[in-house]
């Protein structure tokens, strides 16, 4: 094995990939900017970008640390959610989507406030720009892992060197930089991706099958689906059958009702059949990108079996980053780390701009500045997008420095980080299926949803102590479901509102207009 660390020509790839995106940023920055065309790219981004732009802003750090290192470390059994993300994902789609093209609004809180009130809209863009940043943070933090899995840069200066180029870009650029570098990301990350799996199949006695082979041999395979606790409902089980259910349907359905980064994108298309166009494209890239990162967790669990084990990785997260440095040649580490540098900045950005969104048109016009310019509400967003551009890279680099243990949890923190949204779904799926519920119902649902969450967060937290600690994914699919239950429940026993104030909101009272629905 060679020597961990990266060469000139490593640094110079990156270089240059950083180079030519902050050049991208530069060249949208043209031209005098609206809100339409700095948050919305004026409704015009074709639907095979958008939909490139919306798998590759949510596969972050996170993911590419974390997937391959849980199947280093546990199997590939929560592999099978990706059986069910297809239908999870579309299905989605078609409740939700309609309703922000109709409106053309800016963002999904805005649906609430017409059909709620705007209690039930600041309580949820409030809810969602906390727990966002803060994930932001996470994902900002899991990049660090990568270096220091490859060249033991201090995580503090990756922090620093991916959050500086991102803001800037994005501030400039707005959301079409974003999106053309997410494309140019993609095609990067993809081919990154490729040379390490061909390069594993290569470093492993008899290739693809040898690795899967040896893997399912040994214990990383799907030994909890022989298991009768797979099929339960107990908490303290590590994977059942219903948690990855509930796991993937609280993931697709935030990201189709609540997920600024994920909705604004689809927005940014000229019509709601363009928008499905990149939904479904976004789906299917969505599954083959996870799959590769499964199977190298596989890969690099059989590599470095035949390992002698003080050549082994310390942690399950940095096992495929220090295969990079240490088992291929130069250039190649430089280009596939550009690749995960791309990653991380494709989530940074769509995640400034996105929240920028939400405290502009869900705070700033609305309580602030109802009559604000086009041309005050673009400079507000620029600040909006430093500032929490600037509060997660500092958020970040507190959790790396109080807590070096995170980095062998990151998909445990960031389904944590994520369980607060889990109440958001519910919300909006009860305005758009209830011509019974009001903002009241709405209200208490919500704050019984996050109690539950807040609960269960503590209960996970402590129990890790113990001999029988609970599931990291029971913690959002509570929330999830005793939300919905409460809502619903409190609906039931109420009158029907007037039709008229709920036309075109919910699934019972809208009617189709070729105009926007085709």
């Amino acid at each position: 094995m060679n020597h961990m660390g990266l060469h000139t020509s490593d640094y110079a790839t990156m270089v240059l990939y950083l180079l030519a995106v902050v050049a991208l940023g530069a060249w949208f920055s043209r031209g005098e900017q609206n809100t339409e065309t700095y948050l919305l790219g004026g409704r015009s981004m074709r639907w095979w970008v958008v939909g490139i732009s919306y798998m590759v802003s949510l596969l972050s750090t996170a993911s590419i640390v974390s997937i391959p290192g849980y199947a280093y470390a546990h199997g590939v059994t929560m592999a099978l959610k990706m059986l069910l993300v297809p239908v999870v994902a579309v299905g989605a789609f078609y409740i939700f989507t309609r309703f922000y093209f109709r409106s053309g609004t800016f963002t999904p809180f805005q649906y609430l406030e017409s059909r709620f009130d705007g209690r039930v809209r600041a309580l949820a863009a409030g809810l969602y720009l906390v727990t966002r940043i803060s994930y932001l943070a996470v994902v900002l933090f899991s990049s660090a892992i990568v270096f220091e899995g490859t060249s033991n840069w201090p995580a503090e200066w990756t922090i620093l060197l991916i959050g500086t180029i991102g803001i800037g870009y994005t501030v400039v650029g707005g959301i079409r930089a974003v999106i053309w570098t997410d494309f140019t990301q993609f095609l990067i990350l993809v081919v990154g991706l490729g040379i390490v799996v061909f390069k594993s199949m290569q470093k492993v006695p008899g290739g693809a099958v040898g690795i899967v082979e040896y893997a399912f041999q040994n214990g990383r395979g799907m030994p909890e689906l022989t298991q009768a606790s797979f099929w339960s409902f107990d908490p303290h089980v590590d994977i059942t059958l219903w948690m990855l259910i509930g796991l993937v349907v609280g993931q697709y359905f935030f990201y189709s009702s609540s997920d600024q980064i994920a909705i604004q994108r689809l927005l940014s298309t000229s019509g709601y059949q363009q928008a499905k166009r990149s939904l479904f494209m976004a789906v299917a890239l969505n599954v083959v990108i996870a799959m590769m990162l499964w199977f190298l967790g596989l890969a690099m669990f059989a590599f470095y079996a035949y390992q002698p084990p003080d050549l082994r990785p310390s942690s399950p997260d940095l096992a495929l980053f220090q295969f990079i440095s240490t088992e291929l040649p130069s250039p190649l580490p430089g280009l596939i780390l550009s690749a995960m540098l791309a990653a991380v900045m494709s989530t940074l950005d769509s995640g400034m701009n996105s929240l920028a969104t939400v405290a502009t048109k869900d705070f700033y016009l609305r309580f602030y500045r109802p009559s604000a310019s086009e041309h005050v509400q673009v400079r507000f967003s620029r600040w909006m997008t430093l500032i929490i551009g600037l509060f997660s890279v500092a958020a970040a680099i507190g959790i790396a420095r109080v807590s070096k243990s995170v980095g062998s949890t990151i998909m445990e923190a960031a389904e944590v980080w994520m369980a607060l949204m889990n109440v958001l779904p519910p919300i909006f799926l009860l305005g758009m299926t209830s011509r019974r519920a009001t903002a009241g119902h709405a209200l208490m649902a919500a704050l019984v949803g996050w109690a539950v969450t807040v609960a269960m967060t503590v209960w996970y937290f402590s129990s890790q102590t113990t001999d029988q600690p609970i599931s990291f994914l029971y913690v959002g699919s509570a929330g999830l479901v005793v939300t919905l239950i409460v809502g619903c429940s409190l609906a039931w026993f109420a009158k029907p509102l007037p039709a008229d104030q709920l036309e075109q909101l919910t699934l019972w009272t809208w009617k189709k207009d070729e105009a926007h629905d085709e």
